[in-house]
């Protein structure tokens, strides 16, 4: 199958979803893969068509790890253009940590991955992953022990470096409020005066993520969570005006923002992809959505910059569920399909 078929097969796939008897060719698996001193529970799927070159994908912050339905709709999609599929689960991510372990830890796994030639025959791996994982998938295709075993990496709406990230969910009025409440849960507890308030934020999280996810088709079971008035009964009520004054009020955070910044220095340094990004070898795909209210495109528009081998695209399509196809938009579903068919040729070179 030549590539931009098996591009379109892909987008097709992720948007429709497949249907009962296209999903009986696809083999999930379970298993615990090692990474260092970690075991890591990870899904693999197959297919009859998988090629010798597997991609790793790394799921993003979801409570839901890698069976978060979104998650599992594109990997079939992937399996179904061809490629087998190997999810590990980091439970610092799913656990809506930020951590430099992280990093580390997967780096850990992919060595165990190509080391098993069951799982990588060709000795070779593809890496895929979306937001903030994309920089973790980053900062591995960086490291000097894996620099000539990975083929390609897509990195979906990937930051440069977290600080500017970071800078941007404290203060922009426009930041999506799921991200922010992570950041702010991640780093309000190093501060003595805040930490009661890490909390709550971990409680808005979590009430944030189930009323957007309780509203998508693609996961019925989930429920509205109600943790936030809970975690705000337990603590004094001036820590509930700050939380409060966090939650709406920019000026306050950003206030906030420089009384945390120095704590922050570990990951700002760990996530800085921008420094390595001309020792990435491998050819990148930069996918980024144009309406990105998480990370700003301009993250990737940088990061294309320094990288040796990518293809960027910037999208409507991405990061807002818009699937309209309209005349003055044929341009953009050919950029995309142009990208995954680059991507896919890669790991296939």
């Amino acid at each position: 199958m030549s590539f931009f078929p098996r591009a379109l097969k892909f987008i097709l796939a992720q948007q429709r979803g497949l249907s009962h008897s296209q999903g009986s060719v696809i083999q999930r698996r379970y298993a615990d893969l090692p990474a260092g001193k970690n075991t890591l529970h990870s899904a693999i799927y197959d297919s009859p068509e998988s090629g010798a070159t597997p991609i790793v994908f790394l799921h993003g912050m979801s409570p839901l790890g890698i069976s978060d339905p979104r998650q599992v709709r594109a990997v079939q999609a992937l399996v179904r253009a061809g490629f087998r599929v190997i999810c590990p689960e980091i439970p610092a991510i799913r656990n809506l940590h930020i951590e430099a372990g992280s990093i580390t830890v997967f780096i850990a796994a992919l060595k165990n991955i190509l080391a098993d030639t069951k799982l990588a025959p060709a000795g070779k791996i593809a890496l895929f992953a979306p937001s903030f994982s994309g920089a973790i998938c980053l900062k591995a295709a960086a490291d000097a022990g894996l620099a000539d075993k990975i083929s390609a990496a897509c990195a979906m709406g990937s930051l440069a470096g977290i600080r500017g990230s970071m800078e941007y969910l404290f203060l922009s009025a426009e930041a999506d409020a799921y991200a922010r409440f992570i950041v702010l849960a991640n780093y309000l507890p190093l501060v003595k005066k805040y930490a009661a308030l890490g909390r709550v934020f971990a409680a808005m999280a979590q009430d944030n993520w189930s009323e957007n996810a309780a509203e998508n088709p693609l996961m019925p079971d989930i429920r509205k969570t109600g943790y936030t008035q809970e975690a705000l009964r337990k603590i004094k009520p001036v820590q509930r005006k700050q939380a409060e004054r966090l939650r709406d009020d920019s000026t306050f955070r950003a206030e906030v923002f420089a009384e945390l910044l120095p704590f922050m220095e570990k990951e700002i340094t760990a996530y800085d992809v921008l420094s390595v990004a001309p020792e990435i070898a491998a050819p990148v795909f930069l996918l980024h959505g144009a309406d990105d209210n998480v990370i700003p495109p301009q993250e990737s528009v940088q990061l294309a910059g320094r990288l040796q081998k990518n293809r960027l695209v910037i999208s409507p399509f991405v990061g807002h569920g818009d699937s309209k196809v309209s005349i003055s938009r044929i341009p953009d579903v050919f950029r995309l399909i142009n990208g995954f068919a680059w991507y896919f040729r890669q790991i296939g070179a």
